[in-house]
């Protein structure tokens, strides 16, 4: 089936149109002409009639006043299809071959009359209401041959109906042929517009196809040797052109996509107008943004971080590397590096940002601050005490039966105190470092608490408080080191009696939850702040630094406990309200 081409109806009935138009013209131009020429001739034969008519008045006895002029006006008339008025000087109608002598009012401001007397002759046009149609009216002045004779005007009318009707005819008539020709001409332009203009219903198509990402290749015009069959040729060449260099886009696209998808940092790109051109998923994530909000917005006016404005600024302004580092204003903030150059086009002013998330490398680095300084005040406290019971000693005190026993117990308390920190160090450095040795196998964690129950029982009633121990009606195996188990129970259960005052109540408890082991460890002790909570499980933390120090606690329990449960994939978590004490609950996963 042939297309007609949208362009070629628009050309169409644009060419239908103008014709019209010039058609139009063309026979206001024509009517005119034919009606003057049509007119002249009329004005021709009314001015003979007028020279006719003046002789004949001229021969009456009394002229114009002749009494049976106005009957003999009548028949002239008649005779000749004319309507003929005489008018005296005053405008008064003297004979008229339509009316007779009726009185049919002053002529003399009639615009045929009042030329004829300026003029000597004049020609109007109107509707007459007398007779009741379109006339044409000559009027002349007469002057009489017999100086006895009375002047005034001869008037001659023609009625225009005819010479309108005739008028009509040629219009129509003309108009008729414009039309035929019209749609002859139209039917033999979308004829042959339809059949020459078919290649482009078939680019059209194909353009179609590639927009929607189609580039397969079809039979287009192959078999013409014309400029069409040249074009088409071009056109499949541009077609697998365009295919090849998409493929290359969407490739290099997914590698760019891949690429910063996988990446850690953060990176922005942003035009000359700060506007962002593009970012990945860290980016988002880092400042708390949806990858919706930041594109095609400004980014300066999504986040107000004065560090990282000035860094952009300093980089648009001097066209070189800056840096930057600042907190976001999310919750939890984190801390963020920011490294901002300029992009590779020199013409163009934008600029590339990436963003490295320095949290916990400076939570790193404060808690290695924090460690140096806890070791060195957790050392130094027991060396400064066994130097000074030396010191002590040697000053005359080893001589005093009294009291030097009882310095050199000082000094060997203060000695297993120093023991047990560097023990508990570097038993935590190596579970931290992944370097312990541990022996897996199937322990029953009803078996290590009721070992630890037994164990502690007598420290427990040391310190007046009460141990209990509920097991797990179940045989709860998990796949872990017994003796780190041991250590993971021991520390919460010398840390709950140690912070549980006389009269207090520490209970050990394990159970079987979602295919996880629980060892649960509880006390009725002092409680920790919720502010506190959080910093339990960091290396020499104390609630109660006084409390534990008496007690020969390291501060590194509970520290201990947490790195030995996540290497059996556990978890450990904590609840406790000040004043009424703690739960600490160890899950590791059952063996399967």
């Amino acid at each position: 089936m042939i297309r007609f081409p949208k362009a070629t109806r628009h050309l169409l009935l644009g060419y239908l149109a103008l014709h019209l138009v010039a058609v139009g013209i063309f026979l206001m131009i024509l009517i005119h002409i034919t009606r003057n020429q049509m007119i002249l001739d009329e004005q021709s034969r009314m001015k003979s009639i007028a020279t006719i008519l003046a002789s004949y008045v001229d021969q009456q006895d009394e002229g114009m006043y002749q009494p049976d002029l106005p009957d003999q006006l009548i028949l002239l008339g008649d005779k000749m299809g004319v309507r003929l008025t005489i008018i005296d000087t005053t405008g008064a109608v003297v004979a008229d071959s339509i009316t007779g002598v009726r009185d049919i009012g002053p002529h003399g401001t009639r615009e045929e009359i009042l030329r004829a007397q300026s003029q000597g002759s004049g020609f109007s046009e109107r509707y007459s209401d007398t007779i009741g149609q379109p006339m044409m009216y000559y009027a002349t002045a007469y002057h009489p041959a017999n100086a006895n004779h009375s002047g005034g005007f001869l008037r001659i009318a023609i009625s225009a109906a005819s010479i309108n009707s005739a008028i009509r005819s040629i219009r129509n008539l003309i108009w008729m042929f414009a039309i035929l020709t019209s749609g002859i001409t139209g039917m033999l332009m979308v004829y042959f517009s339809a059949r020459n203009m078919e290649p482009l219903n078939q680019f059209s198509l194909a353009a179609r196809r590639i927009g929607l990402g189609r580039y397969e290749r079809s039979s287009m015009l192959k078999d013409r040797r014309d400029e069409w069959g040249e074009l088409a040729e071009a056109f499949e060449q541009m077609q697998d052109e365009i295919a090849l260099r998409e493929d290359n886009l969407s490739e290099n696209s997914q590698r760019l996509e891949a690429v910063l998808s996988s990446m850690i940092e953060g990176v922005i790109a942003l035009d000359g107008n700060g506007i962002v051109m593009l970012a990945n998923e860290a980016a988002c994530r880092m400042l708390s943004l949806s990858l919706k909000e930041l594109l095609g917005h400004k980014l300066l006016e999504m986040i107000r971080i004065p560090e990282l404005q000035n860094s952009i600024a300093r980089t648009q302004l001097q066209r070189k590397f800056s840096k930057s580092e600042f907190l976001t204003p999310s919750d939890p903030p984190r801390r963020l590096k920011a490294r901002v150059t300029v992009l590779a086009k020199q013409s163009q002013r934008g600029i590339a940002i990436v963003l490295h998330d320095v949290t916990e490398l400076r939570q790193l680095e404060t808690m290695r601050q924090d460690f140096v300084a806890n070791v060195s005040h957790e050392l130094k406290t027991p060396l400064s005490s066994i130097k000074a019971y030396a010191e002590t000693l040697k000053m005359g005190a080893l001589y005093d039966q009294k009291k030097n026993l009882h310095f050199v117990e000082q000094i060997e308390s203060q000695a297993e105190q120093l023991e047990r920190q560097i023990h508990d160090l570097l038993e935590l450095a190596k579970v931290e470092s992944g370097k312990a040795a541990f022996q897996f196998t199937d322990v029953d964690i009803n078996d290590v608490c009721d070992a630890c129950f037994h164990q502690f029982v007598p420290h427990a009633e040391k310190n007046l408080v009460r141990l209990e121990w509920n097991h797990c009606a179940e045989q709860p195996l998990v796949r872990a080191d017994r003796a780190a188990l041991e250590t993971i129970v021991k520390n919460l259960v010398v840390n709950a009696i140690h912070y549980t005052p006389a009269g207090g109540i520490v209970s050990i408890e394990t159970k079987i939850e979602l295919h996880a082991a629980i060892i649960q460890v509880s006390d009725t002790g002092i409680g920790i702040a919720a502010d506190q909570q959080s910093r339990v499980f960091e290396r020499f933390y104390r609630v109660d630094r006084a409390r534990s120090r008496d007690k020969g606690g390291t501060g590194l329990g509970l520290s201990i406990v947490k790195h030995l449960t996540q290497a059996f994939d556990g978890t450990v978590h904590l609840e406790s309200q000040l004043g009424t004490g703690s739960r600490f609950q160890v899950r590791i996963p059952l063996a399967e």
